[in-house]
């Protein structure tokens, strides 16, 4: 097992996001780690491509419950799962922006490294009441910072274990499921459930790893929202832009960032990817 390495999961409609964090990595950080990419549902060429860049490997997801596909249940086996010592989990809509290794430090030191998603959001808006009591947590709790599942890093065998043990069981256990009242709308497809979940945003995944790390971890450093905004800073400080599904900010899906050789997929994915943003800024267009 090495000693470090990124995680990261997509599934087909993240395919040209996940292009894009590949080559912000080859481009961003020399002497990066390997790539594990969880696969949610990635077409054949997409894979195949994938596949032919020495320092990625595509990872399939078990079946470990019948809801695992729903509402993030998903990332409860991720992040539970250490594919080297020193695990960084980032999702596919991120670029990254600078060396990483600091980063992994921080992991090695202290098991985790867990960030925060800014003050404006409080536990209490992302958490049901029933789970605020399911894991023991009282007001002042309530009114702590929220972290993101979105970029976790956790170390093999180590103190952080038993957090991610709990927030797998709680995945098992159907606790990623649902929505709060006012996103019911979100309700369809994969994510299909009968649970209303009574907080202002239900969370899913973030809502469990937020609060069973409150609980295990009562101290927990969480590090600064800046240094991995949605808002792209230009002090330099900052390692990673988290600009989720925006398909105008994809400055490193330039196939030969990733591909230093001839790829018979590359022509034929790059097609499907500027048809995919095409008919997803005429979508957005229509919808304004």
């Amino acid at each position: 097992m090495k000693n470090n390495c990124i995680i990261t999961s997509a599934s087909d409609k993240f395919f040209p996001s996940l292009l894009n964090f590949l080559g912000s990595i080859e481009a961003n950080y020399p002497n990066h780690p390997d790539v594990y990419i969880y696969d949610l549902g990635l077409f054949y060429t997409f894979r195949k491509e994938l596949e032919n860049i020495p320092w990625v490997h595509i990872v399939r997801v078990p079946h470990f419950v019948s809801h695992w596909r729903s509402c993030y249940t998903w990332k409860t086996y991720i992040l539970n799962t250490p594919l080297a010592e020193n695990n960084l989990y980032i999702d596919a809509g991120c670029q990254v922006l600078k060396n990483l290794d600091p980063l992994f430090e921080k992991i090695n030191a202290q098991s985790y490294m867990a960030v925060s998603q800014g003050p404006a959001v409080k536990i209490q808006d992302v958490t049901p009441k029933e789970y605020l009591e399911l894991y023991g947590l009282d007001e002042q709790d309530a009114d702590k910072e929220v972290i993101t599942a979105g970029i976790f890093g956790f170390r093999k065998d180590s103190a952080i274990k038993k957090v991610t043990e709990e927030l797998y069981k709680a995945g098992v256990g159907g606790l990623c499921l649902g929505f709060s009242q006012g996103e019911l709308w979100k309700n369809k497809g994969v994510n299909k459930t009968t649970y209303i979940r009574d907080c202002k945003m239900f969370r899913h995944d973030t809502t469990l790893l937020t609060i069973i790390l409150k609980k295990e971890i009562p101290d927990a450093v969480i590090e600064p929202v800046e240094f991995f905004s949605s808002n792209k800073e230009t002090s330099g400080n900052q390692y990673v832009w988290n600009f989720r599904l925006n398909y105008k900010n994809l400055e490193f899906i330039k196939s030969t960032i990733l591909h230093k050789k001839p790829n018979l997929y590359v022509p034929l994915n790059r097609i499907h990817v500027r048809l995919f943003i095409i008919i997803k800024t005429l979508a957005n267009k229509l919808k304004k």
